[in-house]
């Protein structure tokens, strides 16, 4: 998912592999070249690095179906570059690397450093027997990959049998001593132009079909280490299953992945992995100062006991997705607050920071789920949780879509919603009886969508998504008549609506919710009362104390307090 660190890793194992052996290669390549300035800031703090951007072009092989060869072409194309870059200290120079090059150069394109690009044409040489001078002769012919139907075209059928040539040569090259590593990163598809998201999903999915097949190739010369390792999120593997063909993605990923997850369910202290980035990160800072004086100083100087009456990691961790960028998210948030004069994570400094950070997680939350929902669609499925409840049945929400609703996305996809929130942490489930949670995060996979698991949205998004515990309240007298738990012998401030000769029905407010109650002529002032008008009139307010709930009248039965 977005924020678990996958960046971070690749970088960490290039890293790593370099400690190993100085003398390794690594190469980074990039999945499209439209970056932000951000990306584009690190991308050059990475120049001492080999790097590519893979650059295509939205009118760019629109039609096709099937881009594996178009991928090992690419793969071949970066892996001549990177030889030459090293002086031929990755592949030998010998007859195989010299037929090989000869190869992929019958495919002419323009050449731009740091970029692999799929051009709108490209120009293919074509060796044609002449049969009545039997001397062979070279035209040149043109592959449009914006074309229609271009597979089935004679210049494609040339081009895959240029690539099928190269797939035998490449076989045959002699590895260096060198190790070398391809790093793919950035394999992002987002649904806005329909038919762009689907080429983009397909051109992943046939990305990681070509990293198997190389990587087979590359593992049979066991006398060097060679691979090339992609990281992919999950939500982009999941639109695959669900827009496109998949070609079964799944049996080759099974196997070879390495899920990056932070489901540590067996603590909620600062020795959790994910409190342990910040405590790390506040212990690098204090050793820069000087003034680091051990784990619980830092500590008991940089947090309170309790935040919000829960303990302080238990605080964090329940309002985070266990993420290492939910923790950069929260020290942001806490900079850019307008208590940043702040010195620690006080109470009040979470308290100012909330608004901030319960919005920027529902912004990258956003994010993710541009690989299954329009922009449209995205905002329809905000808005109708925005300002509805905190805790949720599936019946509830049937009625508010019902109502306010009727012929969105949410109307025909309400469950398919419902399993992608949920997947994706916007939601979890919640059972009252026994206060019991289930979050995606913590590894319980799939919702539950039945009456006794309700459904509640992510602790850090209620802020941003306008609920709370109070409107829950609210919103369930207002539409679901759902009475207020209210315990025997709470104390209200009732007002008198209506004298009756043996009672007088009274309304109070509880919680935001205006309750309905009646009190008995014995229960009014413990004395005998002749005529109950003559001593009580509507409007009158006074205190009195909740006995139980008439479930026949539905009404509170209450005692005047005298």
């Amino acid at each position: 998912y977005k924020g678990t660190g996958k960046t971070a890793l690749l970088y960490y194992l290039d890293n790593y592999v370099k400690r190993i052996d100085e003398v390794t290669c690594s190469s980074f390549i990039f999945f499209k070249g439209d970056y932000s300035d951000l990306k584009k800031q690190e991308m050059e703090l990475l120049s001492k690095r080999l790097t590519s951007a893979i650059s295509i072009g939205n009118n760019v092989v629109l039609e096709g179906t099937d881009f594996e060869y178009i991928w090992r072409w690419l793969f071949y194309r970066k892996f001549i570059e990177d030889n030459e870059t090293y002086n031929y200290g990755i592949f030998t120079k010998d007859e195989n690397w010299l037929a090989f090059e000869k190869t992929i150069d019958q495919i002419g394109c323009e050449k731009r450093k740091r970029f692999l690009s799929i051009p709108a044409k490209v120009s293919i040489e074509c060796p044609i027997s002449d049969a009545m001078h039997t001397t062979k002769v070279e035209p040149r012919m043109e592959l449009d990959f914006s074309a229609t139907n271009i597979q089935e075209s004679n210049s494609y059928k040339f081009f895959t049998e240029i690539i099928d040539e190269a797939d035998t040569l490449f076989a045959k090259l002699e590895r260096t001593d060198i190790p070398y590593y391809v790093f793919i990163d950035e394999l992002e598809a987002y649904y806005g132009d329909e038919t762009v998201f689907k080429r983009d999903l397909r051109l992943i999915r046939d990305l990681i079909f070509s990293v198997k097949k190389i990587n087979q190739v590359l593992g049979s010369k066991q006398k060097v280490k060679t691979k090339l390792i992609c990281s992919v999120r999950t939500e982009i593997v999941n639109a695959i299953n669900r827009f496109i063909i998949s070609k079964e993605i799944n049996k080759v990923i099974s196997g070879f992945e390495v899920p990056l997850i932070w489901d540590y369910t067996n603590t909620n202290s600062f020795n959790h992995p994910i409190l342990q980035i910040l405590i790390k990160r506040i212990e690098y800072a204090e050793k820069k100062m000087g003034i680091y004086e051990g784990e619980k100083k830092l500590i008991e100087r940089w947090f309170p006991e309790k935040i919000n009456g829960s303990d302080a990691a238990n605080y964090l961790l329940n309002n985070s997705w266990c993420k290492p960028r939910d923790i950069v998210r929260l020290i942001l948030s806490a900079q850019n607050c307008i208590g940043c004069e702040n010195s620690s994570f006080s109470q009040s400094t979470i308290d100012l920071s909330h608004k901030r950070y319960s919005v920027d997680s529902l912004i990258e939350i956003k994010e993710e789920m541009r690989a299954l929902y329009s922009p449209d669609e995205i905002t329809m499925i905000i808005t109708c949780l925005t300002g509805f409840k905190r805790v949720f049945s599936l019946e509830e929400l049937q009625t508010r879509i019902d109502k306010f609703y009727k012929g969105t996305i949410w109307d025909s996809k309400a469950a398919e919603i419902l399993t992608d929130l949920y997947r994706l942490g916007i939601v979890g489930n919640y059972m009252y009886s026994s206060e019991s949670y289930r979050w995606q995060h913590k590894g319980d996979d799939g919702i539950i969508l039945d009456d006794v698991w309700k459904i509640m949205i992510h602790a850090a998004l209620q802020n941003a998504l306008s609920v709370n515990k109070k409107q829950d309240r609210v919103v369930d007298r207002k539409y679901y008549d759902v009475k207020p738990n209210i315990l025997s012998g709470e104390i209200v401030t009732v007002r008198i609506e209506k004298i009756l000769p043996t009672y007088v029905i009274v309304t109070f407010l509880y919680e935001e919710v205006e309750c309905v109650g009646s009190i008995h002529i014995s229960r009014l002032t413990g004395n005998y009362i002749s005529n109950i008008k003559e001593l009580f009139e509507a409007g009158d307010e006074y205190k009195a104390k909740v006995l139980r709930y008439d479930e026949f009248h539905e009404k509170w039965v209450l005692t005047l307090i005298i």
